[in-house]
């Protein structure tokens, strides 16, 4: 695989608004994903899928590719304010990790077959699937973010004048037959997703640790990007030896996320207890609107 620069010249603004706009964007996903701990790919694949025209292969690999770094910069100040269940976090890996590099292996190889290529509405029949269950899935999870948030937000305001219950989260989780089948379940679909959309999977870990295991948001991105950091780096990996991955951009946007996740990270850590789940409602809506209006097939 060449590793060069010359992709940035197929960006609609020319090379070097290429340049800035992916270093800010990686900011902004930096920022967002240390934020909400959903990896930030929700932004990321759709954007180079439509506006540097990769396939949703390489779109989701050069996602997956630059949240090592900038999840990495969001680890240090969660771990410095003591924000990670390692053993929730290291638990969701057993299952997160072989199911993520399962994915990667037959998502990237599907793309190449000939069934894969057969044009359906004007587009491969992988870019379609892709769109529809993408737009799909994370529409849903919109939805539900959006209820749950404007719940906690009232019940927030409604017991604002009430002494909060002194609870330690970080107790709350217990090793039971019940509780280790949900975690290691859940990290299935945390690294299949992660791999098939470039997403890190923490839409599906956050609400688990919020609502199930009772941490307080901020502990449940924390947790979540644990489980980012260390799945997006093989998966990453395994979509580099196919060569499905476009270091190029990968590397400009991890050196904005490094900055973006810090900020972020910093962020949440002060967080409201509703404002996580509603900023991420919000952001999942407007990249389904956005992605549906661009990529879908003209009838």
């Amino acid at each position: 695989m060449d590793f060069n620069f010359q992709i940035y010249h197929d960006f609609v603004w020319g090379f070097w608004p290429g340049i800035i706009v992916v270093f800010g964007v990686g900011f902004l996903v930096g920022y967002l994903a240390s934020f909400l701990g959903l990896g930030g790919g929700f932004i990321y694949t759709p954007f180079f899928h439509s506006f540097f025209h990769l396939t949703a292969v390489q779109a989701v690999a050069v996602s997956l590719a630059q949240m090592p770094v900038s999840s990495l910069s969001g680890l240090f100040v969660y771990y410095k304010n003591n924000k990670i269940r390692w053993k929730q976090g290291f638990l969701l890996l057993v299952t997160s990790i072989p199911s993520a590099q399962y994915t990667a292996y037959k998502f990237g190889r599907f793309e190449d077959t000939d069934f894969g290529k057969q044009l359906y509405y004007g587009i491969p029949l992988s870019e379609f699937i892709y769109l529809i269950v993408f737009t799909f899935f994370l529409g849903i999870l919109a939805i539900y973010n959006l209820i749950t948030a404007l719940k906690r937000r009232r019940k927030y305001y409604q017991s604002f004048t009430e002494k909060p219950p002194n609870i330690n989260h970080a107790e709350s989780f217990s090793f039971s037959t019940k509780s280790i089948l949900i975690v290691l379940f859940t990290g299935i679909f945390f690294g299949l997703f992660s791999s098939l959309f470039g997403i890190g999977g923490g839409f599906l870990a956050v609400p688990l640790f919020v609502y199930y295991f009772r941490m307080s948001p901020v502990e449940a991105v924390a947790t979540s990007f644990l489980g980012i950091f260390l799945t997006s780096f093989g998966t990453s990996v395994l979509f580099f030896m196919q060569g499905k991955l476009h270091l190029e951009l990968a590397l400009v946007g991890s050196f904005g996320g490094i900055f973006g996740a810090r900020i972020g990270s910093l962020k949440a850590v002060n967080a409201k207890p509703y404002s996580i789940l509603l900023v991420t409602a919000i952001f999942q809506f407007l990249v389904v609107v956005w992605y549906v209006l661009g990529k879908l097939p003209k009838f």
